[in-house]
């Protein structure tokens, strides 16, 4: 489905140039003349991503813009100011008012492709992130495969399952269940700034699973580095005597009473290095299949990771 780009200016040849820009890609470039024009297709059709210049007819460009942040239903739409002032006193007024880019004349081409991309995706991500964590949920992290698939980026996917989360959830409650999550999501992303050379993504695909990326060379240090830093984190989650013990005790799904460790991690890890991973759910089959055999392995204490090395 084409993503939707208006353009709200006056300016014919401006309008022509931006057209241009995006013809060959997924986005539909439509435009209006006049801010009165500019709002009436907004509330017909929410676009993706607004171009705005600031002095337009009948409705002037932070009118426009105040009026879409006061409407619930468009208040999320990024705008990007378009503007021949780039003094930072102009920038930081039109921030102010709730745009979400400043881009000042002349530009290249390429650098309000790039703009109009990272505002679209920056909204996506924020539309579709987990509540809990704030981290990117299902879509984003599906639409990340889909990029890194598509542009032939080394890759290895990281599918985290927190084992013995739902033990410690019925005997702690659901708060100190949520900061276990919260703890686990703190950590991914803290690994994530380190390794900030290596592209990693972190994400959120609910509940007690997680999902990272990162360059397949450096999978396996930092899914060491992940196992290790949890094990250190989740004994601090319980009390002194389960901590001690290192049990819990617990129903399980049959209603019998039973000890449970405390909690660790199942890392799997898929890469394309010796693989194709063409599709997000071929990639979830393969995790799903390492994970299984993780959580198989007889006596195994604390957090334990596989990454795959099997070819096709």
């Amino acid at each position: 489905m084409n993503r939707k780009l208006l353009i709200a200016d006056d300016d014919k040849a401006f309008q022509k140039i931006i057209a241009r820009a995006f013809e060959g890609t997924d986005w539909e470039v439509t435009s209006a003349d006049d801010g009165v024009t500019a709002l009436e297709r907004i509330a017909a059709q929410a676009p993706d991503v607004i171009l705005l210049d600031l002095n337009m007819p009948r409705l002037g460009g932070r009118e426009l813009l105040a009026r879409i942040r006061k409407d619930a239903r468009l208040a999320l739409i990024p705008v990007i100011i378009i503007s021949g002032d780039n003094s930072p006193q102009e920038q930081a007024a039109e921030f102010g008012l709730g745009a979400d880019d400043f881009i000042s004349k002349p530009f290249s081409t390429l650098e309000l492709t790039s703009r109009v991309e990272s505002a679209s995706r920056r909204t996506r991500r924020m539309l579709a992130a987990n509540p809990l964590t704030f981290l990117p949920g299902g879509p984003a992290i599906e639409e990340e495969v889909s990029h890194r698939i598509k542009t032939g980026l080394p890759l290895g996917f990281f599918y985290i399952d927190i084992d013995n989360f739902k033990a410690y959830n019925d005997n702690y409650g659901y708060l100190n269940g949520d900061n276990a999550i919260k703890q686990a999501a703190a950590l991914f992303t803290e690994i994530q700034n380190e390794f900030a050379s290596e592209n990693v993504f972190v994400g959120h695909v609910g509940g007690d699973d997680f999902v990272m990326m990162s360059d397949p060379g450096r999978a396996e240090e930092i899914a060491k580095l992940i196992a290790t830093r949890f094990d250190a984190l989740a004994p601090r989650l319980y009390n002194k005597e389960d901590r001690e013990r290192g049990y819990t005790s617990s129903k399980d799904r049959m209603g019998n009473v039973r000890q449970f460790p405390l909690m660790s991690l199942t890392i799997a890890v898929a890469t394309n290095e010796k693989r194709s991973l063409d599709h997000y759910a071929k990639i979830v089959d393969i995790a799903s299949e390492i994970k299984k055999y993780l959580k198989g392995l007889k006596n195994r204490t604390g957090s334990v990771y596989l990454k795959d090395r099997r070819l096709d």
